[in-house]
């Protein structure tokens, strides 16, 4: 993965309208897989705030009361334990679902620029 994107890449795809509106898109299609209804306004202003409060109600429910469907859900988004261990020196989050949530986010957009990335591959 490091080879194919670098880690500025994937901070510059934060900010560009095209790869929040895709990753919003797959994050609303992996948790409704699991029967949780993700929304977004489209405003890529603040999508990351929007999609991080749903995912976290979500994600501390889940904590909470399933966490058979948590794992199933993170096997869906191909999050592994190694990653969801990883420190973030970035990032500051005072409670578990935080930093799932974020993880999850991180790797939902890692995905779309590993797809866009072939797609894009595969043209030339």
């Amino acid at each position: 993965m490091s080879q194919l994107i670098s880690r500025s890449q994937i901070e510059r795809s934060k900010q560009e309208e095209k790869f929040i509106l895709l990753t919003a898109e797959q994050v609303r299609k992996d948790f409704a897989m699991f029967g949780m209804e993700i929304t977004f306004s489209g405003n890529v202003n603040f999508a990351y705030n929007e999609l991080f409060e749903q995912l976290n109600v979500h994600i501390n429910d889940l904590l909470n009361k399933d966490y058979e469907k948590l794992m199933s859900l993170l096997y869906q988004i191909d999050l592994s334990e190694k990653e969801l261990t990883r420190q973030d020196p970035h990032y500051q989050f005072e409670t578990l679902s935080e930093i799932v949530t974020h993880k999850i986010l991180e790797r939902e957009l890692k995905k779309v620029l590993i797809r866009t990335y072939f797609k894009e591959k595969g043209q030339i």
